[in-house]
């Protein structure tokens, strides 16, 4: 194999060209401060309103709904602390499930410090929580409730709709509790209308649909209740203060043009080698359990359980022939402790530490497919005979 093969896509989508593009072009002409009252000022902010507009559209938002972040960590802890602080008069009760992802996960913990009670729900064998779980949690005192709408390491769709349904129907007339779900990696393979959810706020990022790092954004939804928990100037509602990266937005709303017209025929294409890598690696080795849902999961995500076989081994197996595969969410690749999501659907401590993560996108090829499955089913059967 002459080249690497890149699959891993759910830490984070390699840019594309047309994206580069935009934003050299941006660059090129000075990249002035947004806030400056003058020309170049009015031409980034100009620009930055435009791409406002782009992402707004693109999940069925108004444009003073949506503000713009530095990461999708960023983007979850603005809702989840701010949405706390602001309506904790009305209840210190939260819930969420155990499947989030640290960035959200780590937001309630600093909430639990400061004295809320926190829920974390349960999620059945395939990583999924149910409306009816979420309703009969909801609390006279409840305030937030925080499901993830696709995850990041199993790739199981929640149902979100019907969670959202179930929510506003438990809704009190202070308009408590508040429904929150981190889309960062449902964005770019479902289509998002803000309105048919029924969420408050959602975070998704430019990183996972092919735009730059350091760009992403947070749904509000107009009316809500929201304390600063940053603090600095006016930008972004004075909830994200700081000057905003222009370049790395307009490159974020490009991204997102691209997504529009490409998404739906790409998702076809990788839900098909998805499933064919699926089948013939559980055709050639029966004891490799998958992860996740079958039906209700994400086009470009494989999550593979190795008994006796450590994942962090075969990533570097993996790795030495030419592969970039994963254990886990980047973000938490360096925890001593097993994976959290996989072992909230039951799998065992061996069966969490021998789990990889296979992520599909863009630039993958069906040749990179018939090398990876071919590898990865030889360098299974060497580690497992070293064992």
């Amino acid at each position: 194999m002459s080249h690497r093969i890149y699959l891993d896509y759910a830490a984070a989508t390699p840019l594309d060209n047309r994206v580069k593009e935009v934003m050299d072009e941006y660059l090129s002409h000075g990249g002035a401060n947004p806030s400056g009252l003058y020309h170049e000022g009015r031409e980034s902010q100009k620009a930055l309103g435009e791409a406002r507009k782009t992402v707004a559209s693109f999940v069925g938002a108004k444009p003073h709904e949506i503000i713009f972040t530095s990461s999708t960590t960023e983007s979850n802890n603005i809702a989840i602390l701010g949405v706390a602080m602001a309506n904790k008069q009305n209840g210190m009760h939260v819930i969420t499930t155990e499947t989030e992802h640290v960035s959200v996960l780590n937001p309630f913990k600093r909430l639990e410090e400061y004295g809320f009670e926190v829920t974390y729900l349960p999620v059945d064998e395939f990583g999924s929580v149910s409306a009816d779980q979420v309703k009969k949690a909801i609390r006279p005192d409840t305030i937030l409730v925080s499901v993830i709408f696709a995850s990041n390491e199993i790739g199981t769709i929640n149902p979100i709709k019907e969670i959202g349904n179930g929510i506003k129907g438990r809704k009190g007339v202070n308009g408590l509790p508040l429904f929150f779900s981190d889309a960062a990696q449902a964005v770019p393979h479902i289509k998002i209308n803000m309105d048919s959810l029924g969420v408050d706020l959602m975070s998704f990022s430019s990183s996972k649909i092919y735009g730059p790092k350091g760009a992403s954004a947070l749904y509000i939804k107009s009316g809500t209740k929201l304390s600063a928990v940053m603090v600095g100037g006016s930008q972004e509602n004075g909830l994200r203060p700081g000057t905003q990266d222009v370049s790395g937005i307009i490159g974020f709303a490009k991204a997102i043009k691209i997504t529009q017209a490409e998404g739906e025929k790409e998702d076809d294409k990788l839900a098909e080698w998805r499933d064919k890598i699926i089948k013939e690696v559980r055709l050639a080795l029966p004891e490799i359990l998958l992860n996740g849902h079958s039906r209700e999961r994400l086009s470009n995500n494989i999550s593979f359980s190795v008994s006796a076989v450590k994942g962090e081994e075969l990533v570097m197996a993996m790795d030495e022939a030419g592969f970039a595969i994963s254990t886990r969410s980047a973000c938490d690749a360096k925890n001593p402790t097993p994976p959290h999501v996989i072992k909230a659907i039951g799998r065992t401590d061996d069966e969490a530490w021998g789990t990889v993560r296979i992520t599909l996108g863009r630039f993958t090829t069906e040749d990179d497919i018939n090398n990876f499955i071919e590898v990865f089913i030889e360098q299974v059967k060497k580690l497992k005979s070293i064992h």
